[in-house]
């Protein structure tokens, strides 16, 4: 008998009937197993930390907790579980806004369940081929900004080295989250790093000042485009090495 590795899935949406009948299609497919459904938000974190399924199908309408509040979640806890969208909210906004929290496609309903199954197994094959890129892509962005630091004097024995790099990458990646630094970045980084946020804070704000009193000024003045005579804040001194990288990036 042939030893068939099923891919994993777990479904969100509010409707239980429609992901019963999702279920009962794609399971038609071999090589999928349904691990679990949820039709909140809060349910189908709790599910994807413990299941950690190979792909989640997910719609936006979840409740209180949706799924733009299930895709920020899920960053934050490091959760790489293949993200689909599948919802009648089609509006471009909603589309870029799931695109920028890591969803890797979007699907607007309605539509047959048989292309579903399709459309997911095509996916997933994507995604794999795609992630050694995106990890390569992470470490080119790694050393350009560890070379930038090292310019200003921030080195790799300075504790707010590491946050400002984590910091700009995700603002990189997501220009959003500049906008959210105390509520959003900060707890992020710190969560990464096994500290808190206030620590983070003041660990780059430490970095930041050292920067400034030693050769720093000068090159954070070529990246504004502009002299400064004032030291930048936390979120200043990150927007501008991000947009500095941004624009140079192929």
């Amino acid at each position: 008998m042939l030893n068939i590795s099923k891919k994993t899935i777990l479904l969100a949406d509010s409707d239980m009937s429609y992901m019963r009948k999702m279920k009962e299609e794609l399971e038609k497919n071999i090589a999928i197993e349904v691990v679990g459904m949820a039709d909140n938000g809060e349910e189908a974190l709790e599910k994807l930390e413990t299941k950690k399924p190979d792909i989640v199908l997910m719609d936006i309408l979840l409740g209180e907790k949706d799924g733009f509040w299930l895709l920020g979640e899920l960053n934050k806890r490091e959760i790489n579980s293949v993200r689909i969208i599948l919802s009648f909210i089609g509006t471009d906004g909603a589309v870029k806004r799931a695109m920028n929290l890591g969803a890797f496609y979007y699907m607007e309903k309605p539509i047959e369940f048989n292309i579903v199954t399709e459309r997911v197994m095509q996916i997933f094959a994507l995604s794999q081929e795609i992630e050694p890129k995106i990890l390569q892509k992470r470490n080119e962005l790694e050393n350009i900004i560890s070379k930038l630091l090292n310019s200003m004097s921030i080195t790799a024995s300075i504790k707010g080295y590491h946050f400002i790099r984590e910091g700009v990458i995700m603002v990189i990646e997501n220009e959003g989250a500049i906008f959210s630094v105390t509520k959003g970045l900060y707890p992020d980084i710190a969560k990464k790093y096994n500290t808190t946020a206030g620590k983070v804070e003041r660990a780059i704000r430490h970095a930041v000042e050292t920067a400034w009193k030693r050769s720093g000024k000068k090159v954070y003045c070529e990246m504004a485009g502009y002299d400064s005579q004032v030291k930048p804040t936390n979120s200043q001194f990150i927007a501008t090495m991000s947009e500095y990288i941004r624009v140079r990036q192929p």
